[in-house]
């Protein structure tokens, strides 16, 4: 097995001993992006390999010994008594809602991990995501860009009738809308569509969080916030008026499904 694939392998191995397959707390403990992560543990032709230098910064920062990623078979990851966690596929479990037909056409690989020169083919997005106040109270706002951006595919967002300038993306955090759209994955917005569209996903600034809910509108003014997850999470109903309505910030017209 060539390094890059062992690399791979133990990631994997860590993510789900470790992480409980949770991507996004893999991301932070190792200071990178939940679509980083991704990228990594692809098996497809656009995942990026593992080099040294990012091999040694993960085993640095999760207190591995120096070399644990390059070794076969790996050495346990969280204890000798620990046992593995083992996740189902999306969209896979017994009992679990199946993604909507009109949806899955939307889940094609199209964010580019390139530090190159644009292509014509391409744009940048800016990407929207939760800060918290410099007064440190531990309230957030959820702001765009912050420094942030991905490259996108211009062809996705033409067939998604989403001119450029109204594109923009961020990171789904938390299970409530699995088996859909899982913890950690990036998702692609279309700002221009604001208005109420019932059933379809939109990404939401409710109160400085950022939100990903399917809605569905209600007279006088409310939606029904619904999440996929169904058993933990319960249907919502929010006034879309006032000072502490929830902002829909656009549609949600892409998401990654991990491998």
């Amino acid at each position: 097995m060539k390094i890059s694939d062992r690399r791979r392998e133990n990631l994997r191995q860590l993510l789900e001993e470790r992480f409980q397959g949770k991507r996004a707390s893999l991301a932070h403990a190792i200071e990178r992006e939940p679509s980083y992560i991704s990228r990594c543990l692809s098996d497809k032709a656009h995942r990026k390999n593992i080099g040294e230098d990012f091999a040694r910064h993960i085993e640095r920062s999760l207190g591995l010994p120096e070399g644990w990623m390059d070794k076969a078979p790996p050495e346990p990851a969280v204890g000798a008594d620990s046992q593995k966690v083992v996740t189902a596929p999306i969209g896979g479990a017994a009992g679990a809602a199946t993604p909507r037909r009109d949806d899955m056409v939307l889940h094609d690989t199209e964010i580019v991990e390139d530090d190159g020169p644009l292509r014509p083919d391409e744009v940048e997005l800016p990407c929207f995501r939760e800060v918290e106040f410099s007064a440190g109270d531990g309230r957030t706002q959820v702001i765009e860009n912050h420094g942030n951006s991905v490259r996108f595919s211009l062809p996705r967002l033409a067939r998604a009738g989403v001119q450029p300038q109204n594109g923009a993306c961020a990171t789904a955090s938390g299970s409530s809308m699995e088996p859909t759209i899982a913890d950690g994955s990036p998702i692609a917005i279309d700002k221009g569509c604001r208005h109420v569209i019932d059933g379809k996903i939109y990404a939401l600034d409710h109160g400085g969080m950022l939100r990903v809910k399917r809605l569905y509108k209600l007279p006088l003014g409310k939606v029904r916030l619904v999440s996929d997850n169904a058993d933990e999470y319960p249907e919502e109903i929010c006034s879309l008026m006032g000072e502490d309505a929830p902002r829909i910030i656009g549609r949600v017209f892409w998401w990654e499904v991990f491998d």
